[in-house]
């Protein structure tokens, strides 16, 4: 259940050096809707890090999700300084609320600073071998989209979609649709493997194969 995770980031999430937890969590448009502020702590001093929008859920008509916003991507505090994206930070946060996350719920991931995904997704790589793609794919999310929500100007930048399988049926029509997708990708790589944002690419494609292989 998600509200174990938000349990868990107020009373916070010691990572390395750092303490990651929440401040404020308050109510959303709706009873089962919460908006979340995270932040970081070290030696005393904090820095803001990202907001969170948890919908709880509404059996048995809709699903829970959680969304990750307005990242602070380059975080200084106390003369040291993280770079959000591919840290520790980062890798316990998402698998702290993976761990939470049901069959058939969804995560949503703010891209728009994360530079290496949002070029890999631009040019149309496959979601999971880009950056934040093959994580969340190594949680266990076997279905992404790439989504600009249109609300008014509230939507936001651009997002990416994670869903867990509800079952193993859905779960292997979505590993094969993966592999399809993939091994597509590699036959064409050759053009762009030279490109900064594909060097990773190749790798994490191999071992997506080699662990659908594997299965």
């Amino acid at each position: 259940m998600l509200k174990l995770a938000i349990d868990t980031m107020s009373k916070g999430l010691r990572i390395d050096n750092y303490r990651l937890y929440t401040k404020k969590v308050l109510r959303g448009r709706f009873r089962e809707e919460v908006n979340v502020d995270l932040w970081l702590r070290k030696n005393n001093a904090d820095v803001h890090l990202m907001f969170l929008k948890v919908f709880y859920g509404r059996p048995p008509y809709y699903k829970p999700w959680v969304e990750f916003f307005n990242i602070n991507e380059h975080v200084k505090i106390k003369n040291m300084e993280i770079d959000y994206f591919d840290s520790p930070v980062e890798t316990a946060l998402l698998q702290l609320f993976a761990q939470h996350i049901e069959p058939g719920e969804n995560m949503f991931v703010e891209y728009d600073n994360d530079k290496e995904t949002k070029k890999q997704l631009e040019v149309g790589f496959p979601e999971p071998v880009s950056r934040l793609g093959y994580k969340l794919f190594n949680l266990g999310f076997t279905w992404f989209k790439d989504w600009y929500f249109p609300e008014g100007f509230m939507e936001g930048d651009q997002k990416l979609q994670a869903e867990k399988p509800l079952n193993e049926t859905q779960k292997m029509r979505h590993l094969e649709r993966i592999a399809h997708h993939v091994q597509a990708f590699l036959e064409r790589i050759n053009e762009r493997s030279s490109e900064w944002y594909a060097e990773r690419t190749l790798e994490r494609a191999h071992s997506i194969l080699r662990k659908l292989s594997d299965n």
